[in-house]
């Protein structure tokens, strides 16, 4: 489905997006289950796989990173992520926190993201807490925020599952830090898009955490 213009969201277990423009950017892979949604996704309107240019991965967690190996594969795209999470994502170090031993196949980063760092045109904004590298990435030319996992949209906007938060304070810490960038739409990995007013919504999340 089509979020804002432009940008397609694709439902799988985590969810994921496509950003369209110069070049099409991906943002999230899910798990190597759902590596199969995306590639038929991106068929059902007319995209190879190798029409992607750019991987962005939101968080090492395996519902986001599982198939990052299959799709650097079959797209050849160049792959980034946050420099906190890179080296989980890779496989090079083990990582530390729930839910536990990261199962996903490696896959090499090829661009090591920093906070405030302007990536593909979308400002990346470090939120850890749910992993130590997790970000929100901002569209503010399209008003959209694809969230990862800093936040979900399950019954409304909220923290993650306290079990799956490497640090449940600085994940909260993150949801406000985030708060305060102004934008409409939002994509989570967990829960339904919102297409306007998700801005405001954060702000009074936030305003109570």
């Amino acid at each position: 489905m089509e979020v804002v213009k432009g940008v397609h969201y694709i439902e799988s277990y985590a969810g994921s997006a496509v950003i369209t423009g110069d070049r099409l950017v991906l943002v999230d892979t899910g798990s190597e289950d759902n590596a199969k949604v995306i590639l038929d996704s991106l068929a059902a309107i007319r995209w190879k796989p190798t029409d992607i240019a750019t991987i962005i991965v939101t968080h090492t967690h395996p519902d986001h990173a599982g198939g990052l190996a299959t799709m650097k594969e079959r797209t050849g795209a160049k792959v980034a992520a946050h420099e906190a999470d890179a080296d989980y994502i890779a496989r090079t170090k083990p990582y530390p926190g729930p839910p536990g031993p990261q199962r996903h196949r490696a896959a090499a980063v090829d661009v090591r993201l920093k906070d405030q760092q302007v990536f593909e045109g979308l400002l990346v904004i470090h939120g850890p807490g749910h992993t130590p590298g997790s970000i929100a990435l901002l569209n503010r030319e399209r008003s959209l925020l694809i969230a990862g996992d800093t936040m979900r949209n399950e019954g409304g906007i909220g923290p993650m599952s306290d079990q799956y938060n490497i640090d449940a304070k600085q994940h909260r810490q993150s949801m406000k830090k985030i708060a305060a960038y102004d934008f409409e739409a939002l994509i989570v990995g967990h829960g339904p898009p919102i297409r306007a007013g998700a801005g405001k919504m954060l702000k009074a999340v936030a305003a109570k955490l």
